[in-house]
């Protein structure tokens, strides 16, 4: 048995940031100094003792193979576009960008067995579109009338070829809600990851959010206008020209419940849509935000600027293209097991993913009898999971 074994640098990068895990102790606990350390992550090979692999391996929770297989193509960390505080940290974005790494690698391997539905977004816009403009072309484009309201936002965006994964890979402090990216040799394929939360409405946004930023900001590094993605999500959701018929006279947040309810999407987004399109004064949004931050739900004592009524109304939205392909391509159900032994990372991360995912509509046989009377024994319900 030889006493070295060849590593990539890659390899020892992602699993150390997707751990965060600082490069001191690390190197520290595996005999190593920083410097050391920081050489062996920009080396493309590197010839570790057999016995530091295994430390190295132990202390990272990853298989020793994952350390000797080729990487697949880096992700710059700066090409990430993100629905987050301004106040992220690096470390945070480079666990994101590792994990990102990490979706493309399952995504290619399942690709071996299984097709994903083809890129229907829109192209490269014009940099003089407006958010709304290229809101209304991807609804367009996804044969979305403006009438009706998307009952199904991460399914609608799957089936237009673009992956979604929701998973918390248990940073600590984390500040992002969601994150989107162009992979792939050609920047062909995006992505997006959303942390799971207990708020539909948020969801729904996040991802929207998202989808603005694939649209809008594609090809483009560093700092994104925020505000961009913003629009593009509200418009997205809640066309502007049934915006103006519905909106109310004197909006109040009693008169905008109908519209949540209806269109899916949150009074504070409602108010900055409304604002976006003329329909309500700047002093009248202030108050209704000083409304949002003052009412409180009496249940849990949270106001509503941070849980809005009827967050628990429906479950959030999950993915579920990722376990189709499992299913159809491989007939098995997926597992963190499956997923490891496919790509090599760590069998917790993989489970993060497949917890993230939605089972197969199922048949439930309908037990509980209703208000007016109990239905036949033989009528079922169909349920999205």
């Amino acid at each position: 048995m030889a006493d070295t074994v060849s590593v990539y640098g890659h390899r020892v990068r992602q699993a150390r940031t997707i751990r965060h895990s600082p490069i001191k102790p690390l190197a520290g606990l595996l005999g190593m100094s920083p410097s050391a350390w920081s050489t062996l992550e920009r080396s493309a090979l590197y010839d570790m003792p057999r016995l530091r692999l295994r430390a190295l391996a132990q202390n990272l929770g990853f298989p020793e193979d994952f350390f000797s297989k080729e990487p697949g193509k880096a992700i710059h960390r700066g090409s990430l576009l993100f629905r987050s505080k301004k106040s992220i940290k690096m470390a945070e974005v480079d666990a994101l960008t590792s994990f990102a790494e990490m979706s493309y690698e399952l995504l290619e391997s399942l690709s071996e067995y299984a097709t994903h539905p083809p890129l229907r977004i829109p192209p490269r816009i014009a940099r003089d579109t407006s958010p709304e403009e290229a809101a209304r072309a991807t609804r367009a484009a996804l044969d979305l009338p403006d009438e009706d309201p998307i009952p199904h936002v991460i399914h609608t965006v799957e089936r237009a070829g673009i992956p979604v994964l929701m998973a918390d890979i248990a940073l600590p402090d984390a500040r992002h809600d969601a994150y989107s990216v162009w992979g792939g040799d050609f920047h062909e394929q995006p992505l997006i990851v959303a942390r799971p939360v207990n708020s539909w409405e948020r969801v729904r946004w996040s991802v929207a959010h998202e989808l603005g930023h694939l649209v809008l900001h594609r090809g483009t590094t560093g700092e994104v206008d925020e505000e961009e993605a913003n629009r593009f999500a509200n418009e997205f959701l809640y066309p502007s020209s049934v915006l103006r018929h519905e909106w109310p006279e004197a909006p109040t947040l009693t008169s905008l419940m109908p519209l949540k309810q209806r269109w899916q999407i949150s009074l504070a987004a409602l108010i900055k849509h409304g604002q976006n399109n003329h329909l309500i004064e700047d002093y009248r949004v202030s108050g209704l935000f000083k409304q949002l931050s003052a009412r409180r739900d009496p249940n849990t004592g949270v106001t509503w600027r941070v849980q809005e009524p009827g967050w628990a109304d429906q479950q959030p939205e999950r993915p579920r293209l990722i376990a189709a392909m499992t299913e159809r391509g491989m007939e098995r159900s997926p597992s963190g097991e499956l997923f490891s032994s496919l790509t090599g990372w760590a069998v917790d991360l993989m489970e993060t993913i497949v917890a993230g995912q939605r089972s197969a509509p199922v048949v439930e046989q309908i037990k509980a009898k209703q208000s007016k009377g109990s239905l036949p024994g033989n009528v079922i319900a169909l349920r999205r999971a």
